[in-house]
């Protein structure tokens, strides 16, 4: 038999150099490993998170709503919003709270406060009850309602705040169809990534219309018999979409929603209105008599469109509500007489009332001020106030750069890509509004401290006082204007 002799081996003794190159090369890989197990934990934990909740929400006759969510990750405890936009205690109308451990088990739920649950063990599925037909008049539309088989879920109040992300699908009475800018998959389940601007209506014989507008798309859909034509009434939605986008030369990326649907209202109201996340929700009482129907809800359409771009499109942070609803209802008016659903007198005679109302109002805060307190406080500053304020700036600006700049151009600029997205709301639209020299300031006087608005002596240089002589007092303009006020007034649509 062969041999074969092993290879005779020798040891060199390592020098210092060569045993630092081992002892670094053996933490690096050390390093590295680490670092591989801490991005694998990343990766596991990212897929874990995007994992969405799998919803069932199964309607009933009598307006009540089951909901059956399987949670994309283990937990003890689930929170349900209870207060918004003056609305309060509507997370009472949640019933039958059970969470289910993974072993099929009751997991011990039970009530800690107005909203808020928590259960002893881990849980993986929890249902739920919600009686939607409590809703009041005075709640609609800031949460979710269902009337004689039809209404508006709002998945903001439906489903717990801990839930992030979900996958939602329906069951419906027979006849019953649902409509949304949330759009359904092959197997008719609806994803929803941003739960709290969520909106569906439900309802039998829902009609709707789509078309795409200067390259957005808009679905019109209503519910009920009325006395205006759908043609008439989506081609006025279609001449403010454009003119708004024109004015911020902004295009909405996603699909937008209006949503007409009955209410009964109070007396004192004949319609309400709030545009949520890409959905405008118009309700309207059944019982409402308008002189022109088309004309009213075109001026409807003039103040809660604009909120598809401000606040929803602007991403800022903070309490604004003096700019997107005080300013939005003097942009508002302005679009009204550009589209001649009203002309210069009723735009006078509009601000007239308002400034009537300010002045029947004590005004002792600033804008800022009363957009953080808007809902805990009955003062209607944000709106009127913050309405006067913007009338005012356009009015300056327009004097002071001889007709080349507008309260619009501001708009521009906030869409134009100088603002960044999570900025303070306030700093940055009044950095704005401050910038073109002849503005600087203004901000500060108006929106950050608390100025009185006396628009006896202010209205005066631009051609236009105040009679208060009989009730309710009038804005007027001037007889003997300067060319340079008859120039201005005509740039806001006055017509000699």
């Amino acid at each position: 038999m062969t041999k074969f002799h092993a290879k005779a081996q020798s040891y060199k003794p390592r020098r210092k150099e060569d045993s630092k190159s081992l002892r670094l090369c053996s933490y690096l890989c050390a390093f590295a490993r680490n670092l591989l197990i801490v991005f694998l934990f990343i990766r596991v934990v990212e897929a874990h998170a995007s994992v969405p909740a799998r919803v069932v929400i199964s309607i009933d006759a009598q307006s009540q709503v089951k909901v059956e969510a399987e949670l994309s990750a283990p937990a003890r405890s689930w929170s349900f919003r209870n207060a918004y936009a003056g609305a309060l205690g509507f997370a009472e109308r949640v019933k039958d709270f059970a969470a289910i451990a993974a072993s099929g088990q009751d997991a011990g739920a039970k009530k800690s406060a107005s909203g808020e649950y928590r259960s002893e063990r881990d849980a993986t599925r929890i249902t739920y009850t919600v009686d939607l037909a409590t809703a009041s008049a005075s709640d609609v539309p800031h949460i979710s309602w269902l009337t004689l088989g039809r209404g508006f879920l709002l998945f903001a109040d439906l489903i717990p705040r801990d839930i992030e992300t979900l996958t939602a699908e329906f069951k419906l009475p027979f006849g019953s169809t649902l409509e949304s800018v949330t759009s359904r998959d092959k197997n008719g389940r609806y994803e929803v990534l941003e739960p709290e601007s969520a909106v569906f209506l439900v309802g039998s014989e829902l009609r709707k219309k789509s078309d795409t507008i200067s390259g957005m798309d808009l679905d019109y859909v209503v519910s009920g018999t009325w006395p205006f034509k759908d043609d008439r009434v989506f081609e006025g939605a279609n001449q403010v979409m454009k003119q708004y986008l024109a004015l911020t030369r902004y295009r909405l990326p996603h699909r937008s929603a209006i949503m007409i649907a009955p209410f009964r209202l109070s007396p004192a109201a004949t319609w309400k209105a709030e545009t949520r996340g890409s959905t405008l929700m118009l309700l309207i009482d059944p019982d409402a008599h308008f002189g022109a129907w088309v004309g009213q809800l075109k001026v409807i359409f003039t103040h809660e469109l604009l909120h598809l771009w401000v606040p929803h499109s602007l991403k800022l942070e903070g309490d604004y509500d003096w700019f997107f609803e005080g300013f939005t209802l003097y942009i508002a008016l302005q679009t009204a007489i550009q589209l001649k659903i009203i002309d210069f007198k009723e735009f006078l005679t509009t601000l007239s009332g308002v400034y009537d109302l300010y002045r029947s109002h004590p005004d002792d805060r600033s804008l800022i001020e009363g957009s953080e307190t808007r809902w805990t406080s009955p003062s209607t500053n944000v709106y009127v106030k913050g309405m006067l304020v913007a009338f005012l700036y356009d009015l300056k600006i327009r004097k002071e750069s001889g007709g080349k700049a507008t309260l619009a151009d501001r708009y521009r600029e906030l869409f134009d890509g100088r603002v960044a997205a999570n900025a303070s709301a306030n700093e940055a639209i009044i950095a704005v509004l401050d910038a073109a020299p002849a503005m600087s300031g203004f901000g500060k006087l108006y929106v950050e401290t608390n100025t009185k608005l006396e628009l006896e002596q202010l209205l005066s240089a631009y051609g236009l006082t105040v009679d208060s002589s009989g009730k309710p007092l009038q804005l007027q303009v001037n007889r003997n204007l300067t060319p340079e006020q008859k120039q201005l007034l005509r740039s806001l649509g006055y017509r000699d």
